[in-house]
């Protein structure tokens, strides 16, 4: 912790509630520092850190009572001592500060407590303690719903991984808990399941459970799904299954998966499934987005790594941040591990690239994101093994945009002939191509009527690629 000690204006303070850890200002305190102050007293200075969200401004973590009598009798600047705090938590530190002449009241304390501990679980109940003057078993009482909460998220997180297939050296790093209590906590998932089991048994809604368990939807389906084959999945999702070589639905199943840009139907990933792999197989999904890949595998019962260049660590622990370097490209699975098979729904070139990160291929031109495909597409082979299949979902780009079907030009096109190009010369032998027109892409009748008179023709195209390699 680092001190620096300055003089300061009144306009670069902010007093911040959230890190102060009384309720409420003593006037009392303050009228006695106004007159000491005016007596001639001096006083420590106050403490404050950096703002965190406020460039040129600091936010106070000492001394509240002294910067209000200061700013009482119109001083225009005033002394500070300014705290590194190397990322502890200021409400903590206030707290221990509080100590002095006038402890922290109950309430006070436990509402410390309380918030720091939402802010960060994986702190220790003897910091805390420590800091706000009460025993740990003080702070246990304080915080022991939160915690349970807490624990009941980890041990869901955990329950997702090992069950999607993914090695406790991996969970134990993502989710940064020594292996012998990630073993431990293993070990009890069976009694975590028991009382969803229960109320499954007595007809709640998979929603009702869910919202009970703060859980997703796809976890307690799941549950459901145990010992089921896949055509009874299918049943119990009350999915169609579609025995010909056209997929369409009018929309996503929204118990799978986040809302996210590229959203595609849970739907296609079960047919993929169902058609193309087996129960236990392992599945790697290098493009994650919002996990619909991963929610189906795990209602599936298949294994899924899952990769993306978002991260989005809390809520989906199970798909690892990874970006795909098209200048270096390297794959992030160690070992000798083989996928079974691959499902690369990557975001279509130029659709929705305005709401992507800004390093998504969609963002690239259209000779870089071919030859992306063509890189990717490669790497996928190189670390396969024979018989990998290889599921491609993409569809047709044609800058259809106020051109007359007549007038267009396919000299920037992307087309399916150039994906089969791309999936053969990198080695991998096609077998199927599935039709899966875009459920999302619909036009309003003014948009048609302004397509026909312009004799416009649109782009709901999509395909699943299938291949092997030989």
């Amino acid at each position: 912790m680092m001190n620096k000690k300055t003089n300061i204006s009144f306009s670069e303070i902010i007093f911040d509630k959230s890190i102060y850890p009384r309720f409420q200002i003593d006037r009392k305190r303050v009228d006695i520092f106004i007159e000491n102050i005016k007596d001639g007293m001096k006083f420590e200075p106050v403490e404050v850190e950096e703002h965190p969200e406020k460039a040129g401004k600091f936010r106070i973590i000492d001394g509240v009572h002294r910067w209000s009598a200061y700013k009482a009798i119109g001083t225009e600047k005033i002394d500070v001592i300014i705290i590194d705090l190397k990322g502890d938590s200021p409400l903590l530190y206030s707290a221990s500060r509080a100590i002095g002449p006038k402890q922290l009241l109950e309430a006070e304390a436990k509402e410390t407590a309380r918030t720091v501990y939402r802010n960060n679980p994986q702190i220790s109940i003897a910091t805390i303690s420590k800091s706000i003057g009460r025993s740990t078993r003080t702070v246990v009482r304080y915080i022991s719903d939160l915690k349970a909460v807490f624990e009941q998220e980890v041990d869901i997180k955990i329950y997702h991984m090992i069950q999607l297939g993914i090695p406790q050296q991996r969970v134990s790093y993502i989710l940064d808990i020594p292996q012998r209590t990630l073993s431990n906590r293993i070990g009890k998932l069976s009694e975590m399941t028991k009382p969803i089991k229960a109320d499954l048994v007595k007809g709640f809604s998979v929603s009702q459970i869910a919202e009970k368990y703060n859980c997703r939807e796809s976890m307690i389906l799941s549950i459901m799904s145990e010992n089921k084959d896949d055509i009874e999945i299918f049943k119990s999702l009350k999915w169609g299954l579609r025995t010909w070589d056209y997929w369409y639905w009018s929309n996503c199943d929204d118990r799978f998966g986040d809302d996210w840009p590229g959203r595609i139907p849970a739907q296609l990933i079960g047919h993929i499934l169902f058609f193309f792999s087996k129960q236990r197989d392992l599945v790697i999904d290098p493009m994650g987005g919002g996990g619909v890949t991963s929610d189906t595998c795990l209602v599936f019962n298949r294994k899924c790594w899952s990769f993306d260049l978002s991260d989005n660590k809390d809520k989906r622990p199970e798909i690892e941040k990874y970006y795909w370097d098209i200048n270096n490209l390297k794959w992030p699975v160690a070992g000798k591990i083989k996928p079974d098979i691959i499902i690369f729904d990557p975001p279509y070139f130029d659709k929705k690239s305005d709401v992507y990160d800004s390093k998504s291929i969609s963002n690239l031109s259209a000779d870089d994101y071919m030859r992306f495909l063509k890189k990717f597409c490669l790497l996928l082979n190189q670390n396969s093994k024979k018989g990998t299949r290889f599921a491609f979902i993409n569809a047709d780009w044609r800058n259809f945009q106020s051109t007359s079907a007549l007038n267009e030009s396919n000299e920037n096109a992307i087309l399916i002939d150039d994906y089969l190009r791309i999936i053969k010369d990198a080695g991998w032998q096609r077998t199927h191509i599935i039709q899966a027109p875009l459920s999302s892409e619909r036009f309003n009748a003014g948009v048609v009527t302004a397509m026909q008179k312009k004799r416009i023709l649109g782009v709901t195209s999509r395909y699943v690629i299938i291949s092997f390699k030989k």
